[in-house]
């Protein structure tokens, strides 16, 4: 996985569809006595705002913004 940062243009396959937009946030991998929660990003997509888990996302790509 590439690292991400805020403003980050992507593109990035997700349930087989290819995605894209610029990223509004990113979070860590935490572990926690209950459990494990995967990092993370949040993208626009020009309109709408969509968050991803990093372990499902396939392909990722930075773009030239």
């Amino acid at each position: 996985m590439k690292t991400l940062r805020e403003g980050d243009v992507v593109k990035f396959k997700y349930h087989n569809q290819m995605r894209e937009g610029r990223v509004e946030r990113t979070w860590p991998s935490i572990r926690r006595k209950s459990g494990y929660r995967d990092g993370g990003f949040c993208v626009d997509h020009g309109g709408f705002y969509k968050s991803y888990n990093n372990s499902k996302v396939v392909s990722l790509s930075k773009q030239l913004s």
